[in-house]
């Protein structure tokens, strides 16, 4: 049923675009990507091959390599009327597991809110983006296909509700949310909006100072099934700078997790650091580099925990992208990304071995018009 629904969001949404903004309506856009990835490693996964879950989250598409992938189509809506705004995108593809709760997951209800502005505050109701993280789900909102380890932890979207306002150069926002993320997948099964009757308490704080330069502060708390307390903590500074006569846009970002579980008596702690760097080759033509170091320790074994796939053993890993893109047409670029991955320990499929490298090469297909 939850299919057809959303189905039938997703047709309502098509007919409306050739229309445009309507004098009196919303605007709609959509975005598009697919992607092709070629893994040096070629892990054996069919027949109970070695775990290449490690691989995977490289891939453009988080799902496989060496196959042409859709890896997103959204639909989005928005408008307002007088002090109220509303928004709601729809997301099919790869990506749409990690956007929603749907059963089946090729079809996700990615955000859907309602926001009132009181003057002083807005105050918004619904589905919206995390407010963690340098790092989106839609590929054209990053500079580099793949993305980073730090995202891998990091919540998506949340149902709840958020205070958020501007006083002078800073902006604020502070609200309770179901649970870490709507796809919460440490709850048993497919995953669960609200697992129990615990609520996230999520924040964040910008502050824009001269030159263009910003600092980004933003966290959750939440507690799940009574047992485990989970918290993260995000920093991210981004501006532009000038370097050898070129123009860079750079970002660095700081990000920690924390799993505490008391029936077991163990705690998961994930943190990551990582640097962004873009400059525009040509007019049509960017470069951009991610450098990115992760340290993850106290794995706990046999659980469902995202972030336990390695054991019982901590490992560092440093990964570095390079990703080159050229506009073909307005919002459309193609752009193609070499990776390197590297560990402490052996965590990447590797044939039908594990090995402590990774190499991949992917191309992508991007397709982003302004809303219209």
């Amino acid at each position: 049923m939850k299919r057809k629904v959303l189905l039938a969001a997703v047709a309502a949404l098509l007919i409306g675009l050739p229309q445009g903004a309507l004098a009196d309506g919303p605007d709609f856009t959509i975005g598009a990507s697919a992607s092709y990835g070629y893994d040096f490693n070629d892990p054996d996964t069919d027949g109970g091959g070695p775990d290449s879950s490690q691989n995977v989250a490289t891939y453009s598409s988080q799902e496989q390599a060496e196959s042409i992938n859709i890896d997103m189509v959204q639909l989005g809506m928005s408008g307002d009327r007088g002090a109220l705004s509303y928004a709601a995108t729809v997301s099919l593809g790869d990506l749409a597991a990690l956007g929603g709760d749907s059963a089946d997951g090729d079809v996700a209800l990615q955000t859907m809110s309602v926001t009132w502005d009181t003057g002083d505050m807005a105050i918004t109701a619904g589905r919206f983006g995390t407010p963690i993280g340098y790092e989106v789900l839609e590929p054209w909102g990053n500079a580099n296909i793949s993305r980073s380890r730090a995202w891998q932890s990091q919540p998506v979207n949340h149902d709840g509700l958020t205070l958020s306002g501007t006083a002078d150069v800073v902006d604020w926002m502070i609200g309770v949310a179901n649970s870490f993320t709507v796809s919460d997948f440490s709850t048993a099964g497919a995953g669960g909006n609200d697992n129990d009757d615990e609520k996230a308490i999520i924040g964040s704080v910008g502050l824009t100072a001269r030159g263009g330069h910003d600092l980004y502060l933003s966290g959750i708390f939440t507690e799940e099934g009574d047992d485990t307390d989970i918290w993260m903590l995000n920093a991210i500074a981004s501006g532009p700078l000038e370097f050898a006569g070129m123009d860079i846009d750079y970002a660095v970002e700081g990000n920690i997790r924390n799993d505490d579980t008391d029936s077991t008596d163990t705690e998961l702690r994930m943190w990551n650091i990582g640097f962004y760097g873009g400059t525009a080759v040509s007019s049509s033509t960017a470069l951009d580099v991610r450098v990115d170091f992760t340290k993850d320790e106290g794995i706990i074994a046999g659980t469902d925990n995202i972030l336990a796939t390695l054991g019982t053993d901590d490992y560092q890993a440093v990964s570095v992208s390079v990703t080159g893109s050229i506009e073909l047409a307005p919002g459309v670029a193609a752009r193609v990304e070499f990776r390197h991955d590297t560990s402490n320990e052996d965590i990447f499929g590797d044939g039908d071995e594990m090995g402590d490298t990774l190499n991949t090469l992917q191309a992508q297909l991007i397709w982003h018009p302004e809303a219209g």
